[in-house]
């Protein structure tokens, strides 16, 4: 195939299996048909606020300490209330069985003007007998649309670990979801300000709900799994929170700018930017302060794990790479694609191996 301008050439060291080629086209016919139905639905152009945008070029400078940025948020006021397991059990699997399920909700520290989405909901999921065992916190992907189907992941993972497990959901996906909108569509949109204070949201959310466990139990040791989305939004929680012992960055969206300007899954985004003449550049340099790289962690490197597919099509593997090399982490590279990654057996054999070390040292 002829590669448009700019895009990443698949004939590469990275990309040379006939079946990761293979995995690589089902990751393009399944992000091109889910943009034509996000394009049937009605979508609007989502532009930036001109004031927003020259605020948020304000920001821009010098590496910044990330908590300057995104500050450490207050003690939530978190409930939990009793689910019953049954009612989850289809979508996320029998492994589920072996849990107490609750659901979790508590508001937001930050604000983005969108009611339903400033309020945080999740799924705790408590083994009996083992309440005081490792607490992973997982992160979902972006525009994932079943609340229950999020669970295997990390049920798969971490639940013949015996570990509990906090599922949050991201801004603007699941129960935040805004009236007439898709979940996950106002996550990452053309509306740049919007997409960065997404992020900060998702991060404080998220530190917000280590706090609370760290509380609860002051010894247990806490990790996180963060997949694709939520291997970004990990990311700059890895850089900003050192209280998690342990992470997992499965096929992490380090690199907004290839994401955004490289990928079938993005193409609507690129229209909404082309309208306000933001072009790749431009692009790259609003976004750089949510760019994981530019920071460095706030634990040891080497308690963090990147999992990177070969034929990636959405998070590509060159970015990874960077990402990877940038902070000093160990690298596992998967024969797959974007979609396919974390159903490999080798995803869930290294990432267990990685939590069980450092969970329990």
């Amino acid at each position: 195939m002829k590669a448009r301008p700019g895009m990443h050439s698949y004939k590469n060291k990275n990309y040379e299996r006939p079946l990761e080629w293979a995995l690589g086209n089902l990751d393009e016919a399944f992000f091109s048909f889910s943009s034509y139905l996000v394009e049937k639905s009605g979508k609007p152009p989502y532009l930036s606020d001109k004031d927003e945008l020259d605020r948020l070029n304000e920001k821009l400078g010098p590496v910044e300490k990330l908590e300057e940025l995104f500050p450490g948020p207050p003690y939530p006021n978190l409930k939990m209330t009793p689910r019953q397991p049954h009612t989850l059990l289809l979508q996320s699997g029998p492994q589920l069985r072996h849990y107490r399920v609750y659901n979790v909700e508590y508001p937001s520290a930050v604000a983005t003007g969108f009611t339903r989405n400033d309020r945080v909901y999740g799924f705790y999921l408590e083994r009996p007998g083992q309440e005081t065992a490792p607490v992973v916190v997982y992160l979902h992907g972006w525009m994932e649309f079943e609340a229950g189907f999020s669970l295997r992941l990390p049920l798969t993972w971490a639940g013949p670990l015996g570990y509990n497990i906090l599922a949050l959901h991201l801004p603007f996906h699941f129960e935040r979801t805004p009236p007439g909108k898709l979940s996950g569509e106002l996550a990452i949109t053309g509306n740049l300000p919007l997409a960065v204070k997404a992020m900060g949201q998702a991060v404080s959310d998220v530190r917000q709900a280590i706090n609370w466990l760290r509380t609860q139990q002051p010894e247990r040791p806490i990790g996180l799994i963060g997949k694709s989305l939520g291997g970004l939004v990990g990311a700059m929680v890895l850089a900003s929170e050192p209280n998690l012992d342990a992470g997992v960055l499965a096929v992490p969206a380090t690199g907004a700018k290839s994401s955004i300007w490289q990928s079938t899954y993005t193409s609507l985004i690129r229209r909404d930017l082309d309208r306000q003449g933001l072009d790749e550049a431009a692009t790259s340099r609003l976004l750089e302060v949510i760019r994981p790289g530019r920071y460095q962690p706030a634990i040891e490197a080497r308690r963090i794990l990147v999992l990177k597919a070969n034929a990636d099509r959405v998070c590509f593997p060159d970015d990874t790479d960077n990402f990877a090399r940038e902070w000093g982490t160990p690298l596992v590279a998967l024969p797959t694609g974007h979609l396919t990654a974390t159903f490999h057996p080798r995803a869930r054999q290294v990432a267990q191996a990685h939590l069980e070390q450092f969970l329990h040292d």
